[in-house]
């Protein structure tokens, strides 16, 4: 009798463990990130885990990239697939106080395998010297409906050099020109993104084959991120010789700093084209008009010695018609009316002379 209750309590353990382990089975987290690397600037830094600080510093403008890989550790014979999982980084409060944020696309992992999804980054160019909390997240769903969410949690150091000015404006405007060659343009921009205020900041435009030599002390410019007092915006003018021949002229755009020891510059192109003197050919529609008007100004045939000749005004249509025409017709009736006229004129004489 014990024998028996004893075995029908082994089969019911039994069965609660293979019971307990379904559900485990079916709720248990089975998304991992399996690899994160990090690039910043040219140097990567791979294999992170949760609470590392990113061994490469950041410097204002940077590109980070953050490569993501996670994997489904479901086994072949759990055999649920992971779906909709979407990954996210984050750099928390970069931006003057706001986070950055990127997201990839969403897919699904099949039990055993997994996927890299690569984020990418600019470090804003007006940004404080310091550490950031960089949040990387998986989110999706497996087929028994359980969420699997993971997090890891990463260190991004930002560093500046002491004395650096940056060239954050160089334009021309226009960038071409022909026949007009005064008033060109040229914009400047300028902001301290160094650790250092900088005093006696010049700007210098210059092209010698232009005759272009600009130069002005701009005075200081502070390292205060986000402040007016840490950049520089100006737009200068200057004019091209009349005589220059085409061609393009690399015109020099420097902001000089730091006693003149260091130096941001770029070099922008001016584009001169030949001034074209040759006048414009007629249209259709002028010519036309042009050959009416010599038509109508041209001076007529008199046909006979001794008539004066009628000038025709500008603008009056000649027509021509045949004999058979209506001209012809008034013609031969007005003779006809003169011909009865002087006819009866003639009666009346012949009989005033018979009664004499």
């Amino acid at each position: 009798m014990v024998v028996k209750i004893n075995a029908k309590f082994i089969v019911m353990g039994i069965l609660m463990i293979v019971l307990l382990a379904g559900i485990v089975n079916a709720s248990r987290q089975a998304l991992e990130f399996s690899d994160v690397d990090v690039k910043v600037g040219s140097k990567t830094d791979k294999g992170l885990k949760n609470g590392e600080t990113i061994s490469d510093e950041a410097e204002p403008g940077d590109a980070a990239e953050f490569r993501i890989e996670v994997k489904n550790n479901y086994t072949s014979a759990e055999n649920l697939d992971i779906e909709n999982i979407q990954i996210t980084v984050r750099i928390e409060s970069i931006d003057d106080g706001d986070d950055l944020e990127e997201e990839a696309s969403d897919f699904d992992l099949r039990p055993g395998s997994d996927k890299r999804a690569t984020l990418r980054f600019q470090v804003p160019l007006e940004v404080d010297e310091d550490d950031f909390d960089v949040i990387i997240e998986a989110e999706g769903e497996d087929e028994n409906g359980t969420d699997q969410n993971i997090r890891m949690t990463l260190k991004l150091e930002v560093d500046k050099e002491s004395h650096r000015l940056i060239l954050t404006r160089n334009t021309l405007t226009p960038a071409e020109i022909s026949c007009s060659r005064k008033n060109v343009q040229a914009g400047v921009g300028v902001l301290n993104i160094g650790s250092e205020d900088e005093e006696n900041v010049n700007i210098h435009i210059l092209n010698q084959d232009l005759g272009v030599d600009i130069k002005e002390d701009i005075g200081e410019l502070e390292a205060d991120p986000l402040e007016e007092t840490s950049k520089f915006s100006k737009a200068y003018s200057f004019n091209v010789p009349a005589d220059t021949e085409a061609g393009s002229y690399p015109v020099i755009i420097r902001a000089l700093y730091d006693d003149d020891r260091r130096k941001a510059e770029e070099t922008v192109t001016l584009t001169v084209s030949d001034c074209s003197t040759a006048k414009p050919q007629p249209t259709a529609a002028a010519s036309e008009k042009k050959e009416e008007l010599d038509l109508s100004s041209a001076p007529q045939n008199a046909g006979t010695a001794g008539y004066a000749v009628q000038q025709i005004p500008p603008g009056t249509t000649i027509s021509t018609e045949g004999f058979g025409g209506s001209g012809f017709a008034v013609a031969a009736i007005i003779a006809v009316i003169i011909a009865v006229v002087v006819g009866i004129i003639l009666l009346i004489v012949s009989l005033v002379a018979r009664r004499s």
